[in-house]
């Protein structure tokens, strides 16, 4: 007669931690009754972020006006500059004095102008931060992605009138 309050017992137990079990892995995904949610595409982050309203995003930076392009360049046509969320649809730079720099930490698009480098925009990849920027126009201008140990440094320079970049990768 005992034996059979012991085992009793011992399925009580076994099903209270069952779950209990299934509850905390439910509440770790987002609760037991919500649905579960599925990555944002391309379109519908664009979609959220031109319907926030203006300084929504505590703490990036604003965005900064580009600088003209010199007489006789093709103008190109009105690009994001500052800090992105993403790479623009349309990387392709807008003339000779434009070029985009791709890595592991991020991708940069820089200008020359009069002699002078300007990072147009800077986009950190997936686990990157931006740990310093200098923006530009100046003789020499930067940008630094940080992810985990792992630090990307570009250094842009104009050469004859075209944006040359130095990429340094640091453990």
């Amino acid at each position: 007669m005992q034996s059979k309050y012991i085992v009793a017992g011992w399925v009580a137990a076994a099903a209270i931690a069952i779950a209990a079990s299934i509850s905390a892995v439910g509440i770790a995904q987002g609760g037991l009754l919500s649905t579960p949610s599925q990555p944002l595409s391309d379109e519908e982050v664009q979609e959220e972020l031109a319907q926030a309203p203006a300084g929504a995003s505590e703490g990036s930076p604003e965005p900064t006006a580009g600088t003209p392009a010199p007489e006789g360049s093709p103008v190109p046509e009105e690009q994001p500059t500052g800090q992105l969320g993403s790479v623009p649809d349309g990387t392709a730079p807008g003339g000779e004095n434009e070029a985009v720099f791709p890595s592991d930490g991020g991708a940069v698009l820089a200008r020359c102008s009069e002699g002078m480098a300007e990072l147009v925009w800077w986009v950190p990849e997936q686990g990157y931060r931006i740990e310093e920027v200098v923006q530009g126009p100046a003789p020499y201008v930067e940008v630094e992605f940080e992810g985990g140990e792992l630090e990307v440094e570009y250094s842009v320079t104009c050469v004859d009138g075209k944006p040359q970049a130095s990429i340094e990768v640091d453990d």
